[in-house]
């Protein structure tokens, strides 16, 4: 059986001498692993394929007896614009190919996830250069998508990042935000423009914090530092 969609890659891992696992958000079957083997010859004028957030139209075998499946053909998804040649547009990227990669684990079709990662990247691509908040708001509406958005207004003392819920008594556990954090918080998901930059980097380390609060595994994202820097 062969699979023909539109995919996004998230990270590739190097398997023998010549092959490539990657892990690719599909359109029509959500998360797939694929193996691909390298290119000789004469180099691709597109460039990688495989590089974090490469937007990609491939078919594939699919394996019933693998979770692993072998590229037939792939090109590049020419719909979306190639990355400019740019610092910080590299940097979000890398950023948010880890993450994603953390986050989305569910090898299902969710066509408004795809959408929404598709929809931004070429938002990203378009541009010489890239706002210090996009990766603020990308995080904080994929929230919606997942269906992890916290229920929470200025009124409330208390997140629960447990619940998701504001609150007006302290959790009896130590997982919340506390008034300040919840008013950084909004601040971000409505009006990210009047972030100042140390309440950026504050923000995004609570993001991140609910993100692996409600779902596992986000901590230690390596990109981030560097995403940071660049943002100064």
């Amino acid at each position: 059986m062969l699979l023909t969609s539109r995919g996004i890659v998230l990270q590739s891992f190097k398997y023998g001498e010549n092959s490539l696992i990657s892990k690719v958000i599909s359109q029509d079957r959500g998360l797939v692993t694929l193996l691909s083997n390298k290119t000789k010859g004469k180099k691709n004028k597109q460039g990688n394929f495989f590089q974090p957030l490469s937007a990609i139209q491939f078919v594939c075998y699919i394996s019933n007896k693998s979770d692993v499946h072998r590229v037939k053909e792939i090109t590049y998804n020419n719909s979306i614009p190639l990355p400019p040649e740019s610092m910080t547009v590299n940097a979000v990227r890398f950023f948010l190919a880890e993450f994603l990669s953390k986050v989305i684990r569910e090898q299902e079709q969710n066509f408004d996830l795809f959408d929404y990662i598709e929809h931004q990247l070429s938002m990203m691509n378009t541009r010489p250069d890239i706002s210090p908040y996009f990766h603020i708001q990308f995080l904080t509406k994929l929230m919606d998508i997942l269906g992890i958005q916290p229920f929470v207004n200025l009124t409330h003392v208390y997140l629960d990042l447990q619940e998701g819920e504001g609150c007006f008594i302290k959790p009896k556990h130590s997982k919340f935000f506390n008034k300040k954090e919840i008013d950084l918080y909004l601040l971000g998901r409505n009006n990210p423009t009047a972030l100042k930059k140390n309440e950026r980097s504050q923000l995004l380390n609570l993001i991140l914090n609910y993100y692996d609060i409600q779902l596992g595994g986000i901590a230690n994202i390596k990109s981030k530092a560097v995403l940071e820097i660049v943002f100064g």
